[in-house]
């Protein structure tokens, strides 16, 4: 299967409405429900880790730095408590987490504030500091903020092993760079960036798979109608992937079954069919798919090669079937 970088197709896009630079701070969304987190990074932060948990309810990514020695992680998730509150959402984190600490840790009690933020409201927070752990004193100083509404929570987490307290200074500068928007609504951009993020970059095909769902979901009728426009066709292909590598084939032939109904002429529709065929062993369909594909190459988008066939290692697990390998050999080249 083919890779395609939908950040750059979203950056060209009228329906773009971010910064689409990892390096440079993105808005983060949750896959449904209102509300967007700008986490701008630079000045040492790089990413590690970009998760979504929680029945993919739940958006987390992570970062480090190392020229401070800091970590952070900053969360959006549900707000389930019935207060439209940032405190509601603080003890609905944190007070699980105090009341059944690790049985080889040694924390220190809570200590809880609100702190006014620019925009006027207050952000409720939260710090305790993990002593010893496994008999080993670290010091790790833990210090929360979160923001909230009715619909949304948003927490930023900053910790510091071996913590001293001029530490404090840079651990409360995290907090006062916390930006959350409850009230935003998301764009077919935001998801589509997000679910290239966890394509791209962290490979995490089940989490893309969700966020380019939402994408297509939110994209207008008149995008997807023929001839589909760039965002949809390159959507269609993304999520296509998205699910035939996290294993789904049944839902990555649906989405380019539907879309062949749509926008007939677009040739990766049927070379998407074409792999998830390859995946499931069917030489016959492949071949038929492969054909179609091939068919209306002409068709492909500016600037995309059309795959080669013979290097796609979805339709190598069926090299060993001679009669249909020849067929692909025989197909015209670029």
């Amino acid at each position: 299967m083919r890779r395609l970088l939908l950040i750059a197709t979203l950056a060209t896009s009228p329906l773009h409405s971010q910064s689409s630079s990892p390096s440079g701070g993105l808005r983060y969304v949750m896959p449904k429900g209102p509300g967007v987190m700008l986490v701008t990074l630079g000045n040492g932060w790089v990413p590690q880790k970009l998760n979504l948990l929680d029945n993919g309810t739940r958006f987390v990514i992570q970062l480090k730095n190392d020229r401070l020695a800091l970590e952070a992680s900053y969360i959006l998730f549900p707000n389930n408590t019935g207060a439209p509150t940032a405190t509601s959402c603080r003890d609905a984190v944190i007070h699980p987490v105090l009341t059944n600490p690790r049985s080889d840790a040694t924390v220190s009690p809570e200590q809880q504030s609100t702190r006014k933020m620019s925009d006027g409201r207050a952000l409720a927070i939260s710090s305790y500091r993990i002593e010893r752990a496994t008999s080993t004193d670290i010091q790790q100083e833990n210090l929360f903020g979160f923001l909230g509404d009715a619909n949304t929570c948003a927490e930023v987490h900053v910790s510091k092993v071996n913590f001293k307290p001029a530490d404090k200074l840079q651990m409360n500068a995290v907090l006062d760079a916390f930006s959350f928007d409850p009230t935003y609504t998301p764009a077919a951009a935001d998801y589509g960036v997000i679910g290239t993020l966890f394509f791209n970059y962290f490979r995490d095909y089940k989490a893309s798979a969700i966020y380019y769902r939402r994408t297509l979901d939110t994209l207008p009728p008149t995008e997807l109608a023929a001839p589909a426009s760039l965002i949809a066709r390159v959507t269609v292909d993304q999520l296509s992937m998205s699910y035939g590598m996290s294993g789904d084939l049944a839902d990555s032939r649906a989405i380019n079954e539907a879309a062949i109904k749509r926008d007939p002429t677009y040739p990766l529709y049927y070379y998407n069919l074409a792999c998830a065929d390859a995946e499931s062993g069917d030489a016959a369909s492949a071949r038929t798919h492969l054909q179609q594909a091939f068919d209306r190459r002409a068709n492909t988008l500016k600037d995309e090669p059309f795959p080669d066939p013979t290097k796609d290692e979805s339709i190598l697990k069926l090299q060993n079937d001679k009669a249909f390998w020849a067929f692909v050999q025989s197909l015209p080249k670029s």
